[in-house]
């Protein structure tokens, strides 16, 4: 389980998504979204996503030492489920995946409501580590980095709006390209996303923090994260790509926002930046 679970009062229910299985044989409970009963801990239902998905890094090795035989495409729900509802009052359980798909489920069976494939998917997403809602919308950032055998076809980075009732997609806003120049830079959104009413926020691979207008995609702000700082003590500090987990945070007033993802060959930095409104 990579992404936070998912609590519903209403329901006495916890939802999880899970990652691939990391040796064969692939089971039935890898790439899936697990509901479990609060009260006993029972499992209320489960549906899988992808079928046969055993992997791990040896994979990626040059010996290959210790890919399980399935050599699955690592498609895992790094992404939290988020449970939505409607303004019509309906609760829908809302899925991103590293596939490039997002799946709408029925919280109370499991049973899927509506799919939609917008990014290639990859090792690295699809849907990477986070998703967000306002309203009737969900927004659906992908990173698509890293393709491959095993990913092909062409990668749509970029943000994207879908109505959470049906699925249908209200706009995209492809990333720009301004890595010329830029080490270990890439345009996919890979880290989570967060959005306030009329706004919302995606950081990229490439170092840049954008708003879009919510109802549009419009970018409407934008900072370059990846520069040089004179951090708090006057320490020396540096931002790097947006990545890796968290979203940006608003309170009173204030966004924080976390620069610097060196893994995996994205640009490292070490900052924690903060916003106020001017």
């Amino acid at each position: 389980v990579w992404g936070t679970p998912v609590l519903d009062v209403t329901r006495r229910r916890l939802y999880v998504g899970t990652g691939e299985n990391y040796s064969s044989p692939a089971n039935d409970r890898s790439d899936a979204i697990i509901a479990f009963d609060i009260d006993n801990g029972s499992t209320a239902w489960a549906w899988q996503a992808t079928a046969g998905d055993a992997w791990n890094m040896g994979c990626e090795a040059v010996d290959r030492t210790n890919c399980p035989p399935e050599d699955g495409p690592d498609f895992d729900f790094g992404a939290a489920p988020m449970l939505v509802r409607t303004s019509a009052g309906k609760d829908i359980l809302v899925a991103g995946q590293k596939s490039g798909e997002v799946h709408a489920l029925d919280p109370d069976t499991g049973a899927l409501l509506w799919q939609r494939k917008l990014g290639r998917g990859s090792i690295q997403g699809g849907v990477h580590f986070g998703m967000s809602a306002e309203g009737d919308t969900i927004f659906v950032p992908i990173s698509d980095y890293f393709g491959g055998p095993r990913w092909p076809g062409e990668a749509k980075p970029g943000l994207y709006a879908l109505d959470v009732g049906s699925g249908d997609l209200r706009w995209s806003q492809p990333s720009p390209d301004v890595c010329a120049g830029r080490e270990f830079c890439s345009p996919g959104i890979s880290g989570a996303i967060a959005s306030i009413p009329g706004a919302v926020f995606a950081g990229a691979m490439d170092g840049w923090l954008r708003a879009h207008d919510s109802a549009s995609g419009e970018v409407i702000w934008s900072f370059d994260t990846a520069r040089e700082f004179q951090a708090l003590g006057g320490v020396p500090a540096r931002g790097g790509s947006l990545g890796g987990g968290a979203a940006p945070v608003f309170k009173d007033g204030m966004m924080f926002v976390m620069s610097g993802y060196g893994i995996y060959g994205h640009m490292p930095g070490n900052v924690l930046l903060a916003f106020a409104l001017e």
